[in-house]
């Protein structure tokens, strides 16, 4: 097993997203926003996150894929429940956004499924990593990353994901 170093405990996680769950309320909550989480990673957050919204939320999941074709990448989105995005104002509720191509991917699909805005949720912002010109709505932290995050959903190797708190894992396997 690696080490973790901690960078958000759970403390300071728990009040962050209770933070952005207030302003989530106060900003487009009465839009009745459709919040599409990216399965993986997001669903730990998604479920504080809607908590800390008062007013009842509608939900679907999304799941992508990228492969790491070295010419020309493509990225696949599914949808294990049929969704109909025309007219919605969609959140789309992600883990970690580092290099915003899937996010820049999922933006103009959406609108050119007709959606009336599509705004991204991070729970971790690393706007260093991009590599694309893409702004984060809505984010609980903005950070570099130093190592393999993990912890509150996100795994390695399907491993400490349900850790209450983020961390880096120092010596990854």
């Amino acid at each position: 097993m690696s080490e973790i170093k901690e960078l958000f405990d759970a403390r300071t996680l728990s009040n962050r997203v209770q933070d952005l769950g207030r302003q989530l309320q106060r900003e487009v909550a009465s839009s009745d926003p459709l919040i599409l989480p990216v399965l993986g990673g997001s669903v730990v957050f998604l479920s504080d996150l809607v908590r800390a919204i008062r007013d009842p939320l509608r939900y679907e999941f999304i799941h992508v894929e990228r492969s790491s074709g070295s010419t020309d990448p493509t990225i696949q989105l599914h949808y294990p429940v049929p969704i109909d995005v025309r007219g919605q104002h969609l959140l789309v509720v992600k883990d970690v956004v580092g290099s915003a191509v899937i996010e820049t991917y999922l933006r103009s699909q959406f609108l050119a499924m007709g959606a009336r805005r599509v705004q991204v949720v991070a729970l971790i912002d690393l706007p260093k990593e991009r590599t694309v010109h893409f702004q984060v709505d809505y984010s609980v932290f903005t950070t570099q990353r130093s190592a393999r995050l993990v912890g509150y959903g996100m795994k390695h190797d399907g491993r400490y994901g349900g850790l209450p708190y983020v961390g880096h894992l120092v010596d990854p396997e």
